[in-house]
């Protein structure tokens, strides 16, 4: 299982990559209308950093998508407990009982016992599946979050693009003046709070 942070991570470097393409497209584009005589001198790129550790622990939509994951992790979790513990009881009482069985009752409890352990490994594999596709849909929903936000945040600040940053990645230096990750994480947060719908009051 992904580690939450390291998912997010992921996400924003991939956000990154696209806002960088649609950047460049679009100059590439905008550039190829002007006469081959003019020459663009504004070609100097204006940027912004993020701290992806802090975006990954600040964000809500990402602490509320991990706190249901390991919620529902948790149901998952006892309920494979529950069937271990009953598969256990099973070979128990075939232990104790076996000295007194006939062939054909001790035939029929280990068929019985088999047949539990075989729908208890179907089971751990479906339930591992659906942790799977649950993650895979976190990653897409915190991706589609994050891509929308920041191409948004770059036209807002007037800026070209908006780097994650991290420490032990890539980037070796990055000077805390251009770094915007509390503005980002002031907006995002207002932003996944107004997305979310209000509670039903009661009519007094």
């Amino acid at each position: 299982m992904k580690n939450i942070s390291t998912i997010i991570q992921a996400a924003l470097g991939v956000a990154v990559l696209i806002l960088f393409y649609l950047h460049f497209s679009t100059n590439k584009n905008t550039n190829t209308t002007k006469d081959s005589n003019v020459t663009d001198t504004n070609t100097s790129l204006k940027i912004r950093y993020v701290n992806s550790d802090s975006i990954s622990s600040g964000y809500l939509l990402v602490r509320n998508l991990e706190a249901k994951f390991e919620e529902d992790n948790k149901v998952r979790e006892q309920k494979l407990q529950s069937k271990q513990y009953t598969l256990q009881r099973m070979y128990k009482d075939y232990e104790n009982k076996v000295m007194t069985m006939t062939t054909r009752e001790r035939a029929k409890k280990e068929e019985e016992i088999s047949n539990y352990q075989q729908q208890l490994m179907q089971e751990q594999q479906e339930l591992s599946q659906l942790a799977s596709m649950q993650e895979a849909g976190m990653v897409s929903q915190m991706f589609d979050s994050l891509h929308v936000f920041f191409k948004a945040f770059a036209i807002e600040k007037g800026v070209d693009l908006i780097l994650a940053y991290q420490k032990g990645s890539g980037v070796l230096y990055a000077n805390e003046k251009f770094d915007v990750t509390a503005e980002a994480l002031i907006a995002m947060n207002r932003r996944y709070q107004n997305a979310i719908p209000s509670a039903p009051t009661e009519d007094k």
